[in-house]
């Protein structure tokens, strides 16, 4: 094999003369060996992986310090070992009594409007007639089983309650599945814990609807005259009374002013029209929103 290499190269070398000279450089000319080996090589997936990491749902233990510090809630429960109230929820009689009568009063119109297409069907009526009572009577049995759902699951209080053992504060809240079992207690970190959305604007919008609402009618009117003034009462009193009922309608049905907190994986309802601490604020400012 070896002595093949020789007459090859022989062979070649002698027949070389008849090539370019520029063929002859690049057939014999010893090239230099680039060697991979000692080239530094660059792992850019580290690099893009601690770029674009995905950030910490939870604080550290640094942040949490400073916003523990920053925050006048907490600081009060750090330094004086006591726990805070940031909410209570209102008056539960009257609460149950409201809602109950509101989903009694649509069951009863939905079972009503279902018997009465029965009777329908006997009288000389169009044909589309009993159908239609009987989607309306289902539409309202609908939202009467949908109001009877609305106590479920509330919250009674959240406190933030100093830690044990030097531990940071904690997150208590006291919540009850349906309105007559027994109050259960979950000890979460607040940080960990989430609501829906911020109580505050809520907050605001139901203070605006009850202001709405219980605004006189005569108010401003003592300059027009008599007609004109018994005219724009009666204005403001059909205004007030069907405003009144749509904001009914809207937090019985579409349960507005229930916030939810999501606590290990569960959610329980926050009645914004309870006693927020700071009009809320100072939910908004400790749990984080989803």
């Amino acid at each position: 094999m070896a002595a093949y290499s020789r007459g090859l190269y022989s062979a070649v070398h002698q027949h070389s003369l008849r090539f370019p000279s520029s063929i002859r450089t690049a057939i014999f000319t010893a090239r230099p060996q680039v060697s991979l080996s000692h080239s530094p090589i660059r792992n850019f997936s580290s690099t893009i992986f601690r770029r674009y990491r995905a950030p910490s749902r939870y604080p550290s233990k640094s942040s949490t310090s400073s916003i523990i510090n920053a925050d006048p809630i907490l600081r009060t429960v750090v330094q004086t070992r006591e726990p805070v109230i940031l909410y209570k929820e209102p008056s539960r009689g009257k609460y149950l009594l409201r809602v109950y009568s509101w989903a009694t009063v649509a069951t009863s119109i939905g079972l009503y409007s279902i018997y009465f297409a029965k009777h329908t069907s006997t009288l000389e009526q169009p044909f589309f007639v009993p159908p239609a009572y009987i989607v309306v009577g289902l539409a309202f049995v609908a939202i009467g089983i949908h109001i009877f759902q609305r106590p479920v699951r509330r919250i009674s209080a959240l406190e933030i309650v100093p830690g044990t053992m030097g531990g940071r504060v904690q997150l208590r809240v006291r919540a009850r599945k349906t309105p007559w079992s027994k109050e259960s207690i979950v000890m979460v970190d607040p940080f960990e814990a989430t609501i829906s959305e911020k109580t505050y604007p809520v907050v605001k919008e139901l203070v605006e609807a009850e202001r709405a609402r219980r605004q006189s009618i005569t108010e401003g009117l003592g300059h027009m005259f008599i007609v004109a003034r018994v005219w724009e009462i009666a204005a403001r009193f059909i205004e007030q009374k069907w405003t009144s009922f749509f904001l009914n309608f809207k937090f019985a049905v579409l349960q507005f002013g229930m916030i939810q907190l999501k606590v290990d994986g569960e959610k329980w309802k926050i009645d914004c029209e309870g006693r927020l601490l700071e009009d809320g604020k100072g939910i908004d400012r400790i749990i984080a929103e989803e």
